[in-house]
């Protein structure tokens, strides 16, 4: 495991007292509980501990005898599985009253929430890399550089220097990592490198495995990739097409890395998934009788967009790739909960599942459309970044329950972290905007602790959420002509920006990002990692 730091905290405002200076309404020598763990959160986040943080230490002393129960009953801490797909509208899975609307047809995930809790207002970041490096390592992805979907070949990476929960859990826990990590191709951040135990995952995104492929062309999803697709009369580059990439890796953590998978059919590609979800099913098996629980993140590859045959018949009323791929990836669900139950873990294993970003909206209608939100995929608009999100946890969370409180995907980071007796191990040395949330997982509905959510549209700031109001960065200009505010209960598309009747709040907005970018000045992001890609990784052909 990396070494981790541990330089005493010495509070939010120290960030940097001249830009903070006059900014803070909070006393900043109010005698609160210190920061659990002594991180370095966001500042909005220390405001909020200003004003909250005796309550919430005195709940989280309650919260801490309720796990400590769980697990002397159990004999072992609980099993974590985190399911995370593509490209989800919100409404689309989870509730029969939505999914009547939307068409769509995902019973395993609609029992689920019946039976566990449903979000309302999880967030993530706005598209797949992002999300799942802010999953990883509960950091918002412009922390490590990690702005965008890596596709083949970035030459760009994880850097190694980020600690993942795999990390955080270390070896108190068995952990498996199997389908989508899209952390690149830079050997430093090799899933394997990363602190999971074992792991097949793909460097880049599913669509790389099916849109690279001759089928493809031939179907007109790509086209002058394959060569005999363009005319090479007046080219010069043979290096110009990435032909020389490798999709998924299969390994274990200090072990050999070796190619599982490039896909050169539609057929390659389905069978590759098809050997991942059968693995991911031996990953269970081989640890439901262990003493130590174990951890793992399935992150499945949804969905079939240029392999249309794998989506026919269509069976859903919906009729688009992307609700018969929900509905395939349901019955693996189904086949999840099942084998728990086979297993006689079902009791002490927490799911969560959902998606990491709103549809594809520019290739309608194969990705479905946001109704109740604007905007999709790399939007910062509530249909990019607010997604179908549930937990299931027996005999913690209450059937049926639905959370109103706002929750960001790198939350799962810290909560994780303290359910798994982890907490410690947490680095200190950086910015974790994830915040703790196992107080909501444990009671519920208003027992969140957060009111805020900044969203990048790449390496630029283009949203702030806080409470139900929200500003929007990156549509406008500058002076108050280019400040978008909106009330997202009254206007949850974001169509009719406020303005007068919203003048209180752009001060208050200038003063959350002023804190916010002024604690990066303090703790700088991490760039990327480039180089050369692949490196020490074994070749099909070599094995």
């Amino acid at each position: 495991m990396k070494r981790l730091k541990h330089p005493k905290y010495t509070g939010i405002l120290a960030a940097s007292a001249v830009a903070l200076a006059g900014l803070s309404a909070v006393s900043a020598t109010a005698q609160t509980a210190p920061v659990p763990g002594g991180l370095v959160h966001d500042a909005e986040f220390q405001r909020l501990w200003e004003q909250n943080g005796d309550r919430w230490a005195e709940e989280d002393k309650e919260v801490a005898a309720k796990l400590a129960e769980l697990e002397a009953r159990f004999g072992k801490k609980p099993n974590i599985i985190h399911i995370l797909w593509d490209d989800t509208r919100y409404g689309s899975v989870g509730h029969r009253l939505l999914t009547d609307i939307t068409g769509y047809d995902a019973p395993n995930i609609e029992q689920m929430a019946a039976e566990g809790a449903s979000f309302t207002r999880m967030y993530t970041e706005p598209s797949c890399t992002p999300t799942r490096v802010a999953a990883a390592t509960g950091r918002l992805a412009v922390r490590s550089g990690m702005v965008f979907p890596i596709f083949p070949i970035h030459r760009m990476g994880l850097p190694g220097s980020e600690v993942t929960i795999a990390e955080v859990v270390d070896d108190t826990y068995h952990t498996g990592f199997f389908e989508k990590a899209h952390f690149g191709d830079q050997e430093e951040g090799y899933v394997t490198n990363q602190g999971w135990d074992e792991a097949i995952f793909s460097l880049y995104n599913q669509f790389a495995g099916q849109m690279f492929t001759e089928d493809a062309e031939n179907t007109g999803y790509t086209t002058a990739y394959n060569e005999d697709g363009y005319d090479k009369k007046y080219f010069f580059d043979d290096t110009f097409r990435p032909l020389e990439w490798i999709w998924t890796v299969e390994g274990t953590e200090g072990g050999e890395v070796r190619e599982f998978s490039t896909p050169k059919t539609f057929a390659d590609y389905q069978d590759a998934n098809a050997r991942m979800w059968e693995r991911t099913k031996e990953f269970v098996v081989k640890h439901a009788d262990s003493d130590k629980p174990f951890m793992l993140q399935w992150w499945p590859n949804v969905f079939d967009l240029a392999d249309e045959d794998a989506v026919r018949p269509f069976t859903t009323q919906n009729g688009t790739a992307s609700a018969e791929s929900i509905k395939r990836m349901d019955a693996k669900i189904g086949e999840l909960f099942a084998l728990l139950e086979e297993q006689g873990i079902a009791e002490n294993t927490i799911v969560i599942a959902m998606a990491d970003n709103g549809p594809m909206a520019h290739v309608w209608p194969e990705t479905g459309q946001n109704g109740f939100f604007r905007g999709g995929k790399n939007d910062v608009t509530e249909g990019g970044i607010r997604v179908p999100a549930f937990i299931k946890w027996p005999g913690v969370i209450e059937p049926g329950t639905v959370i109103g409180d706002m929750i960001h995907v790198s939350d799962l980071f810290n909560t994780f972290a303290r359910i798994t007796g982890r907490y410690d191990q947490i680095p200190t040395d950086r910015i974790i905007d994830g915040i703790d949330q196992t107080a909501l997982f444990v009671n519920g509905d208003t027992h969140g602790r957060r009111d805020y959510v900044f969203t990048y549209k790449g390496a630029q700031l283009g949203s702030v959420v806080k409470q139900q109001f929200k500003r929007h960065f990156s549509l406008g200009g500058g002076g108050l002509a280019g400040a978008e505010f909106f009330d997202i209960y009254k206007d949850p598309r974001e169509e009719h920006p406020l303005m007068a009747e919203f003048l209180w709040a752009w001060a208050q907005f200038d003063h959350i990002v002023e804190r916010h970018t002024a604690l990066i000045g303090e703790y700088p992001h991490t760039p990327v990692a480039r180089g050369e890609p692949y490196t020490s990784i074994v070749r099909l052909e070599d094995q």
